[in-house]
Parts: C-alpha cells; structure tokens; sequence
C-alpha cells in the first residue's frame, strides 16, 4: 500500500514538474510551450534556458525520490512466487512414448509397489474402506440436500469432496474386483 502512495505522489510532483515547464516555455516563445509535450522537448528546453526551468527542478528530484521509493518498497512486496500458490499437480500426459515422458517428469524410475498382505487381509481392508465409503457417500447426500443453490463457496467445497469420493471410490472398487480375480484365479 505504501508503495502505491509513493508513486502516487511521484505521478503528482512529475506533473507539476511539467506543469511548471510549460508556463516557463510560454514565456519563452509558443514554439517552446508545443515542443515541451513532444519526446525529448523538456530536456532540450532544460539544456537550452536553464535558468527558466529552474523552478521545476525539486518537483523533479522528489519525482525521481518518490519513484526510486515506489520500487524499494512497491511491487517487490506484493509479487509471491508461483511455485507457493500452484500447487495442484498436473495431470499425466497421454500419448506417444507417455510413460517415458512421465517417468522422466516424474524424476523416478521406481515401479509400483507391491501389496505384500494376504489375500485375506486385503479383502478386509477392502470391505473396511467400502463401509467408509458408504457412509462417506451418505454424509454427501445429507450435504447437497442441504445446499443452496446461491451459495457458491459450499457448493464448490461439495463438488470437491465428491470429486475426492468418487476418486476413492473407484480405487476401492478396482481393489475389490482384482481381488475378485485373484480368489477366482486360485
């Protein structure tokens, strides 16, 4: 915020800096005051009369002070870097050679790790999570029953953890029918 004073106060002792120019090359000749507004006319009318422009010379310092301020203590503040704020990771890539490509984006070469519990004792972690989930999946009901339709911050929240059920309950389900298919297998 401080910064945004400091360059608002640079932007007002430029104009008076200008503002003051002006009347100088005015009472200097018309051909002065129209070629003040063009590029470079200030600093040839400063180089050509300096004893006219004087008087704007400390609106232009404390411009110059105020500006140098503005960037000591103005944008730097405010910028946060990216790696902080994005923190969703991205989605695998599809297609040619994908494997590769994610494993090097990655940075691990390492294979899925195997399940080295029983048979027994996955199907009972497997009926665990269902029953989670299915009181998960009453809890979202109760939920959007709930919600209004004009309370947008509660129904993104909703729709996120749905996403986050119907994530988990589809791990689960994989789980149950490979488990399906290894009972069967034996």
């Amino acid at each position: 915020m401080t910064g945004l004073v400091f360059l608002t106060i640079a932007v007002i002792c430029a104009l008076i800096s200008r503002i003051l120019l002006f009347i100088a090359a005015i009472r200097i000749s018309a051909g002065w005051a129209i070629g003040v507004f063009f590029p470079f006319g200030p600093m040839l009318f400063r180089l050509s009369y300096p004893d006219e422009a004087r008087s704007s010379l400390m609106f232009r310092i404390g411009t110059l002070g105020f500006v140098f301020l503005y960037f000591l203590v103005g944008p730097a503040a405010l910028i946060t870097p990216t790696y902080k704020t994005n923190r969703q990771p991205k989605p695998p890539r599809q297609g040619y050679a994908s494997e590769f490509v994610n494993r090097f984006i990655s940075g691990s070469n390492k294979t899925a790790k195997t399940d080295t519990r029983s048979l027994s004792e996955r199907r009972a972690a497997n009926e665990r999570e269902l029953e989670r989930l299915g009181k998960w999946s009453e809890a979202l009901r109760r939920q959007k029953r709930d919600l209004l339709r004009s309370d947008i911050e509660a129904n993104r929240a909703y729709n996120i953890d749905l996403q986050e059920y119907e994530a988990a309950l589809a791990a689960a389900t994989t789980e149950k029918q490979a488990l399906a298919n290894a009972s069967a297998a034996k």
